[in-house]
């Protein structure tokens, strides 16, 4: 998990500026990195039921890993949008797929009630991870005096090896392997999906879509205020250090007192983050907004993976996984798509003002309509945060 993020640390900046350099223009960009997100939709779904069916992460995980290193490693051989759409596809489906697993692995390794504590715990390896191959990107390539292409190059000739290493630790990872299966117990056909969970689902994908699609263009957004050599390879690590803190708790927190009421912090904060971008006068208001996403993914990235395992059990754990890995793509598709449109047509602030609103749409659903999961939280004894958690039958939906 520890390198699966550490790329992200150089992928996360410098993917949007590259193909900013490479000649695509901001709405190409969003269409890049959409494609990704098209691509899991039709393969996520398959890989969870498949990993399921062969109870195996292991192959699944170095497949993906090498996926990965060849798209990225491809990136100095390419010209023209749609061979960078075809890269960025597959580069970011492989990618999704390894985040996804994390998830199903630290669910079969916890115990119950726990889960939240237990994939911070793993999950924080990877921030750490992160500001390491962050800071040595901005050592490295020192672009004080702007940046080209063939300045690049060298980020993305080196950086991808690092999925190789996840590809030979892959053969280490813990995949504990499912029970014995009672046959007296009734098999369900298929993982059902909860009224509960439907919702949280369908408030994931607008919080998804506000907060990622904007996120796609921070690097660039970073340049356009001013902000050259570590300020771009570091635009993001305020959050990543940040975020960091935030699991450690948040994951423990949701264990005792809720996933509602730590979600809640993180969806009432994000409209109010982005519309710091869109009156940001210069890289240090950038780096101030960005320490904010400790409180957004901090939050959702461990709790919104406990609130899917609080409602499966060891058959049905990787297809609900996967469920979110779908609404995590198509949101992936849309928002980049959506927010470069409006920043080509409109400019950057007004972009980080819609995913605001969007944001803002997001956080009054998930107030009203989305229940608590965990059935062994004590509540935090305030009602609008605290709405009666459901017991989940197993294979069952329940509300």
């Amino acid at each position: 998990m520890g390198l699966t993020t550490a790329t992200t640390g150089f992928l996360q900046p410098f993917v949007p500026i590259y193909l900013l350099e490479a000649g695509l223009s901001k709405s190409q960009i969003g269409m890049a990195v959409g494609s990704g997100a098209v691509m899991a939709v039709l393969l996520q779904p398959l890989l969870g039921r498949l990993s399921d069916r062969f109870d195996a992460r292991r192959p699944f995980v170095a497949i993906m890993s090498v996926v990965a290193a060849l798209a990225y490693l491809s990136f100095p051989f390419l010209h023209g949008a749609p061979a960078f759409l075809f890269a960025v596809a597959l580069g970011l489906n492989a990618n999704l797929y390894m985040q996804g697993v994390g998830g199903v692995l630290v669910g079969r390794l916890a115990k119950k009630g726990q889960g939240g504590a237990t994939y911070a715990a793993y999950r924080v390896w990877g921030s750490i991870a992160y500001v390491a191959v962050a800071l040595a990107v901005g050592f490295i390539i020192k672009p004080e005096g702007g940046l080209g292409r063939s300045h690049l190059n060298l980020i993305f000739e080196i950086g991808p090896l690092l999925f190789f290493g996840v590809a030979i630790l892959a053969y280490w990872l813990p995949d504990p392997k499912k029970p014995e299966e009672d046959p007296a117990e009734p098999q369900p056909r298929r993982a059902l999906i909860s009224p509960n969970l439907k919702r949280f689902l369908a408030v994931d994908f607008l919080y998804i879509v506000s907060l990622y699609g904007a996120t796609n263009f921070i690097s660039i957004f970073m340049q356009h205020v001013g902000g050259r050599g570590l300020f771009l390879s570091c635009v993001f690590l305020p959050g990543v250090i940040t975020e960091a803190l935030v699991m450690r708790f948040s994951g423990a927190f949701s264990d005792r007192y809720g996933r509602r009421p730590v979600l809640a912090v993180s969806y009432v904060l994000l409209p109010f983050r982005l519309m710091i971008y869109s009156v940001a006068l210069g890289p240090w208001w950038v780096l101030g907004a960005q320490a904010l996403h400790g409180l957004n993914f901090g939050i959702v990235g461990a709790v919104a993976i406990a609130f899917v395992n609080d409602q499966a059990d060891h058959r049905t754990r990787g297809a609900l996984q996967a469920q979110l890995a779908l609404v995590t793509a198509g949101a992936g598709a849309i928002g980049p798509a959506l927010m470069g449109f409006v920043a080509d047509r409109y400019g950057l602030p007004v972009m980080f003002q819609v995913a605001a609103a969007l944001a803002a749409v997001a956080t009054v659903i998930f107030i009203l309509f989305v229940n608590e999961s965990n059935e062994h939280a004590q509540g935090t004894g305030v009602p609008i945060l605290d709405r009666a958690p459901f017991a989940v039958a197993a294979g069952s939906p329940s509300d």
